[in-house]
């Protein structure tokens, strides 16, 4: 019965998964891919991409395939990176209000002791 119990649970959340997974691997819009210029908190791609490489770049890795989201204001660059997580796809994403970035591990599935 506990394992019954289990599967329902799995094939009760799978769709859930499969959501999330179309989610967090969609690119954001290339729409707006081209320099950006203007008033003083905007980056360019150059600039997006010198506090990606300066933050998320560790030994070696390297960020590419450069796109700007402009609804959440925010330049996303894919990931090499010297470490990987099983089921991810890493993208090094820069703020433009904050200047700053952070990895978003684009992950799938069920993910353990991470």
């Amino acid at each position: 019965m506990k394992n019954s119990s289990k599967l329902i649970v799995l094939l009760l959340t799978l769709p859930v998964f499969f959501i999330g997974y179309q989610v967090c691997t969609s690119t954001p819009s290339n729409s707006n891919k081209e320099k950006r210029t203007g008033t003083s908190d905007t980056l360019t791609e150059s600039e997006a991409q010198v506090i990606a490489e300066q933050t998320c770049i560790k030994g070696g890795g390297a960020v590419s395939n450069p796109s700007y989201n402009s609804g959440t204001k925010t330049w996303w660059y894919d990931a090499n990176l010297n470490t990987t997580h099983e089921g991810c796809n890493p993208a090094c994403v820069v703020s433009e209000a904050t200047k700053t970035a952070e990895i978003n591990w684009r992950c799938t599935g069920l993910q353990e002791g991470f």
